[in-house]
């Protein structure tokens, strides 16, 4: 979450009591996706998709009214309160936005005047578990692969590895959010492959550059080397983290996160609907209207390929093909090792 230096005003109305409410569950995402997420099956976005973006993420309200003049706003992710996010606001109360999916959070405030602070009680709620997308300005269908579970009882690190559309519209303000609040390191642009190119993050900011294969394009040889080049950027814990895009960040972008996923042994409805996400996007303007139906079938045939036949796990088949385009064992190690963390 983002630290707050300076004064932060909002009028929001006022709600009848305090907010979030104790016990609440609140989902991050709108309406529409929280519905979808909630009662989630595979291609059934057909009759609800229309290619305008509405995957940046929900802010949450918090309001107070204590009247205060200045007020310290507290967020932990402990219930006695320590390492917490401060935010100073005038006014009785604010939205926050970048909280984490799946989350149990505390919250109180401690305002005063002339030296005199008063502490309130502290107050927890939790927010839905769903997919973590993120508000870059200038930027569509980003979202972060945290939070997302594996078979063997990990949890994808949040805040490590990014995706979503290409920075032709990024403004100041997005790099800002990319570098000074997410702390992009790397980025990873798949489109082509540029000699000496520079990231619009800044120099920085390291820039790698990949002509990438999508769908059954990784069965080519130049597919093939392509990915294994691409994959090798997160065996590398000083890449972190990492925005990868290509232009819609769907079909370049979802191929890469499909054999990601796959490889950190992530549920395979999860990998999927990570995948669908990008519907729920305009795609960085781009005008391809092509049925989300239709699309998932080409990640199925992707699936065929890095996976082939039944006998083994989704990650154990991912693994093995990997392990034939010249990644090593210790590489594939360093990247579970560099994204995976215990669940507690």
């Amino acid at each position: 979450m983002e630290q707050q230096t300076e004064p932060v005003t909002e009028k929001l109305p006022e709600p009848a009591a305090i907010e979030p409410a104790d016990g609440a569950v609140i989902s991050l995402l709108n309406e529409q996706m929280t519905e979808w997420v909630k009662d989630y099956k595979r291609s059934q976005l057909d009759s609800i998709c229309d290619f305008t973006e509405k995957c940046e993420p929900v802010p949450v309200r918090f309001y107070w009214g204590d009247g205060a003049d200045y007020t310290n706003l507290l967020i932990s992710e402990k219930p006695d309160m320590s390492d917490p996010d401060v935010y100073l606001c005038t006014g009785d109360g604010i939205e926050i936005e970048d909280l984490l999916p799946g989350t149990t959070y505390y919250w109180q405030t401690v305002s005063g005047a002339n030296g005199e602070k008063e502490r309130s009680e502290i107050h927890t709620f939790e927010t839905l578990q769903s997919p973590r997308t993120v508000h870059i300005p200038g930027v569509s269908n980003v979202r972060d692969l945290g939070g997302k579970t594996t078979t063997d009882g990990k949890r994808v690190k949040y805040g490590l590895v990014f995706r979503g559309a290409d920075f032709a519209h990024l403004t100041d303000e997005g790099v800002k959010k990319a570098v000074d609040i997410l702390g992009i390191k790397t980025e990873l642009d798949l489109r082509s492959s540029v000699k000496n190119g520079k990231s619009p993050l800044g120099d920085n900011v390291k820039y790698v550059s990949v002509t990438a294969p999508y769908y059954t394009g990784v069965s080519s040889a130049d597919g093939k080397t392509a990915l294994a080049e691409e994959l090798r950027v997160f065996a590398d814990p000083d890449n972190l983290p990492v925005y990868f895009h290509c232009s819609l960040g769907r079909d370049r972008t979802g191929t890469l996160a499909f054999v990601l996923l796959a490889l950190l042994g992530v549920e395979e409805d999860q990998v999927y609907m990570d995948y669908e996400v990008s519907f729920f996007s305009d795609m960085g303007g781009y005008d391809d209207k092509t049925a989300p139906s239709f699309m998932v079938q080409q990640l199925d045939s992707l699936k065929s390929i890095v996976s082939p036949g039944k006998k083994k796990p989704l990650h154990d088949k991912t693994r093995a093909y990997l392990l034939k385009l010249g990644l090593t064992d210790a590489e594939l190690d360093a990247i579970r090792a560099n994204l995976l963390e215990e669940i507690s």
